[in-house]
């Protein structure tokens, strides 16, 4: 714990006994870890904590992969959702010409659908997959994040 960065922040002197008490606490846990494991030797403790850092910074990427692809699933899930309930909408729209009257009654439907649309474009998709198969992708990913946040 950094004691001068919590004294300046406004801590009393209780807190700052405490943090040296803890502070002290924890390096004597560290020394005796690393005398039952004799692991004293600064070398292979620079191997270990390179090879922790390595594996940390790969599962952080893979974290933050996964949340990526959850995300996108997600939005398109819900373009999806829009598309489907605006659809109809959009088709009347279509039908009546493109009227201003009928867009004016209808802005917020045939702008989702719109958009919806636009995002399907943005990502090549002609076939929309089904929110199922999407909701059963999420879930492996989901899961896929669970087991690396338990090694992480």
């Amino acid at each position: 714990m950094d004691i001068e960065a919590a004294i300046r922040s406004g801590k009393g002197p209780g807190y700052e006994r405490w943090a040296k008490v803890f502070n002290l606490k924890q390096l004597s846990q560290a020394v005796i870890w690393l005398k039952e494991h004799g692991d004293m030797n600064y070398e292979d403790l620079q191997k270990k904590s390179d090879i922790a850092t390595a594996n940390f910074n790969a599962l952080s990427v893979q974290i933050k992969e996964l949340e990526s692809q959850m995300t996108a699933n997600g939005e398109l899930q819900k373009q999806i959702v829009n598309y489907a309930k605006t659809r109809a909408v959009y088709v009347e729209y279509r039908k009546a010409g493109y009227s201003k009257k009928f867009r004016a009654a209808h802005e917020t439907e045939i702008l989702l659908h719109q958009a919806a649309k636009k995002h399907f474009d943005g990502l090549g998709i002609t076939k929309l997959p089904s929110v199922k198969s999407l909701r059963e992708e999420y879930a492996g990913l989901l899961e896929q994040k669970r087991k690396a946040y338990s090694s992480y």
